[in-house]
This record gives C-alpha cells, structure tokens and sequence, in this order.
C-alpha cells in the first residue's frame, strides 16, 4: 500500500487528463510541486488550489492542443458563458426555489471561476473576435422553440428540455460575449 497522501494520488490521477504532450512535458513535476506543497501547507489548502488551477488550466490546454495556437481568452469566455446561462437559469425559475438556487449556486461557481481565470489570462493580442458570434445568438432561441414545439407536440422530456434550456443560454451568453468583444475590438481608441 502507497504511503502517498490521498491528495497527491488524486491529483496524479487528474493530472492524466491533460493533453499527452504538456503530460509528457510537465506532469511529473506538477505532482511533485503538489507534494513537496502537502509536506510544508495543509492538504485542504493545497488541494483548493489545485482544483482552481486544474479548472482553468485543463480546458485551456486542451483547447490548445486541438487548436494547436498560444493560450487565449475562450476560458474565462466559456465560465462567464456558463455564468450567465446560471443567472438566467435562476431568472427563469421564477418561484421554483430549487432552480433558483441551481442557478444561483452556478452563477457563483463558473462566475468565481470566470474572474480568476480573466485575472490569469494575457491580453489578447493580434487575434480578432469571432466574426460568427451572431449564430450563437441565435442558436439560443431557436433551441428554445424547438424545446417549446416539442413540449406542444406532447413530448414528454422534462430533464432534456431543462438541459436543452440551459444550453440554449449557454450558447447564447456565448454570442453575446463574444458580439461584444467584437464591438470593443474594432472600436476606435480613445483620445489621450
């Protein structure tokens, strides 16, 4: 039996969900940075870290490893997506207390995460925003009125209309981000 910590086994474990190339590069190490932390910190505080870090840092690496270009701003994009949907999620649930605080608890989990991860990103530079935010946009709606016909048609699927719902929201937090971030790019500078 391992004499390891727990916190070091799980997070060689995690660790292997990273893309082959940054294992292969850096994962030995990461475990070792975690334990020589668990040796001299708490186990809790080093495990919260790590969780943040593995948050942030896996979705962007593997985003990289598919796109194959340099770290860039879709994860914080993705969390205030996420963010959003749970705002609305709660908006719309209306006097379900459960779904108001489903959507609460996500909006202040992926809304946390979308602030630590903006603070960690780098500037965006010599990149434009997507010029096809507007299909997101209206991803959203039409997702919602297929979920609205389907449920007139008689179809029974509550848990997949949810889902549906909450997609619908993501995608178009998603457009309206980046719709956004469009218009602040190609906005003239400020006098000085």
């Amino acid at each position: 039996m391992s004499r390891e910590p727990i916190a070091v086994r799980m997070y060689g474990s995690l660790v292997r969900l990273y893309p082959r190339q940054f294992r292969d590069d850096y994962s030995a190490d990461m475990v070792q940075l975690v334990r020589d932390q668990c040796v001299d910190e708490p186990a809790w505080k080093v495990c919260g870290r790590a969780a943040i870090d593995l948050a942030i840092t896996l979705p962007a690496q593997q985003m990289e490893a598919h796109m194959n270009r340099t770290p860039n701003l879709l994860v914080p994009l993705f969390y205030t997506a996420v963010a959003t949907g749970g705002v609305l999620a709660a908006i719309v649930g209306g006097t379900n207390i459960a779904m108001v605080i489903v959507g609460a608890c996500v909006a202040v989990a992926a809304g946390s995460m979308a602030t630590i991860a903006w603070r960690r990103a780098g500037p965006l530079r010599g990149t434009t925003p997507n010029s096809g935010w507007w299909k997101f946009v209206v991803a959203g709606p039409a997702i919602i009125a297929a979920v609205i016909i389907a449920a007139g048609l008689g179809v029974e699927a509550w848990y997949l209309g949810m889902v549906s719902v909450f997609v619908a929201f993501l995608l178009t937090g998603i457009g309206l981000l980046l719709g956004l971030a469009r218009l602040v790019h190609r906005s003239p500078p400020l006098p000085t």
